[in-house]
């Protein structure tokens, strides 16, 4: 077999394997050390017990012989064993019923490339999103080019700027490699249209080595629970996918054109230095669709706003999913698909906590931390086949709000954009006291016009019946709020995707960009509110 790779992978679980060798003599038994059991007047060579180090990427040898084993490209831990009895849910309570790996001809969090280049990043570089570019030739000899994305941070206690744009790592690598518009029978349906296929989610199709999003299934139809960005990433580069890094590039534009000042912090910054990292800062804004969060983040932004801090959430459909980061590896999140939520996939009974902490995954209103308890608002409804735009209520017209308005004299805020020419679209969010909207907030518009495309969250269907649809139910809605926190902190969400994508309209001249500066440039300002 020398110079013969790899084949015939296994997909499915392999549960507590042992390796039993040929029988010893009496002497040579006695002469053993530990060893746990013997078969068929064989002894034990190798017993791994993969119930232990579950968080880690080893496999102990319990037979005192000491051949351990490293895990290769993050196989699925915290699987149920043969013996699980239902008795726990969570593999932290009872490991011994957690003795399975469940393994996948194409896991991968690691593609230990070969380096070809190499970037130094100068140290008189501004923070920001930048990417580089590539240029070579196709087989056929055609001109392709194509983009490696990057974030530059600023410098822990060297802050630029008084303003922190999150970049929402998290998400773009939970969509990284997509590919669910092939393998998804029914992905057409919510999209209300044709599937559109860029070139390099046909590349993608073909060449599943590069590993799959976290929307995918492995080929035994279970969830893939891992993203990595160790590997080409095709789908967050520009002009990129519709969603998530292209859409917070046009709220980078938008800052660039209005010379407004700003620092990059990124997700898994946010995760590992918490509430110190952003609290220098007098704004922080998140942008699009910042929809996978680690407990860690959730608690940072809180501690941040009960500080005083003012936060602009500039989307939809975000703090929805909670995931982990691994504590090792860099640019590495898991997250377990629950039995609630907008899902492609759905974990295995027993098997919906991380296999990195422990923790429960799922969605985060379901681990009782709703989006609304933090931006007032969350996730109501998709709204993919056209986006529509908001009209301004009487709760506009307070004082307190005034400023938010100040040169704005339309009722109808954002018909137009670049997603489905309008400002509300997509993915919307919608206030509900009843998940945790603050008894202060203020309702300034609300876009509950979103028609039969307009269809309700999941979680919000507890039985199945005809009004779920935005012609029939006005939960299914995107509402702009504003409310204040302690200290003088300050929050105001828009509640749609779509919103970023509308400020370049008119030359940057339109009523999205006019509120969106309104709000940035009194949140800047330390005055009470």
């Amino acid at each position: 077999m020398a110079g013969r790779g790899v084949g015939c992978h296994f997909n499915g679980k392999i549960d507590r394997p042992r390796l039993f060798g040929a029988p010893l003599s009496v002497h040579e038994l006695r002469s053993l050390v530990d060893v746990n059991s013997a078969r068929e007047c064989g002894v034990a060579v190798a017993i791994w017990d993969m119930s232990r180090g579950i968080t880690t990427g080893h496999v102990e040898d319990v037979s005192g012989n000491g051949l351990h084993g490293t895990l290769v490209n993050m196989p699925m831990r915290g699987a149920t064993g043969a013996n699980w009895d239902q008795s726990s849910m969570s593999w932290s309570e009872v490991p011994e019923q957690y003795g399975a790996i469940h393994f996948h001809d194409d896991d991968m969090i690691d593609c230990a490339w070969q380096e070809d280049a190499r970037l130094v990043i100068p140290s008189d570089w501004r923070s920001g999103f930048y990417a580089v570019r590539m240029t070579g030739k196709s087989r056929s000899g055609q001109p392709v080019e194509g983009y490696v994305s990057f974030f530059v941070s600023a410098k822990l206690g060297e802050r630029q700027a008084k303003i922190a744009v999150i970049a929402s790592t998290a998400t773009y690598l939970a969509y990284a490699n997509i590919t669910s518009g092939f393998d998804d029978p029914l992905r057409e349906v919510p999209q209300e249209g044709l599937i559109i296929l860029r070139p390099d989610t046909v590349f993608l199709y073909d060449h599943r080595e590069l590993g799959l999003s976290t929307y995918e299934t492995h080929k035994d139809g279970s969830g893939c629970c891992f993203s990595a960005a160790k590997r080409p990433i095709l789908n967050m580069q520009p002009p990129g996918d519709e969603f998530n890094y292209a859409n917070d590039t046009h709220l980078i534009d938008w800052l660039e054109e209005k010379s407004i000042s700003y620092d990059v912090v990124t997700d898994e910054e946010l995760h590992r230095e918490g509430a110190s990292l952003i609290k220098p800062y007098a704004l922080v804004i998140t942008a699009s669709h910042p929809e996978y969060v680690s407990r860690q983040m959730l608690d940072a932004l809180e501690a941040y706003q009960s500080a005083g801090g003012r936060h602009m959430y500039l989307g939809g459909n975000g703090f929805y999913w909670r995931i982990a980061f691994h504590s090792e590896i860099s640019g590495l999140i898991e997250v377990r698909r629950g039995h609630t939520g907008t899902r492609t996939w759905e974990g295995e009974p027993g098997e919906l906590h991380l296999s990195f902490t422990g923790e429960p995954s799922g969605t985060w209103r379901s681990n009782g931390r709703a989006p609304q308890r933090l931006v007032g608002v969350g996730f109501a409804a998709q709204k993919f086949d056209g986006s529509v735009p908001y009209r301004r209520l009487p709760e506009s017209y307070q004082a307190e709000a005034a400023f938010i308005f100040e040169g704005v004299d339309e009722e109808e805020i954002g018909a137009f954009g670049l997603r489905g020419d309008g400002a509300a679209g997509l993915e919307v969010d919608r206030t509900d006291v009843n998940l945790g909207s603050p008894p202060n907030i203020v309702r300034l518009a609300t876009a509950d016009n979103l028609g039969a495309g307009g269809m309700l969250a999941e979680e919000d269907i507890p039985i199945s019946h005809r009004g779920t649809t935005g012609d029939q139910t006005s939960d299914a809605r995107a509402d702009m709020v504003f409310f204040k926190t302690a200290q003088g902190g300050a929050v105001f969400a828009t509640g749609s995707i779509a919103w970023c994508c509308s400020l370049s309209h008119n030359h940057y001249d339109n009523p999205v960009s006019r509120i969106t500066e309104n709000v940035l440039k009194r949140f800047v300002d330390p005055t009470p509110l």
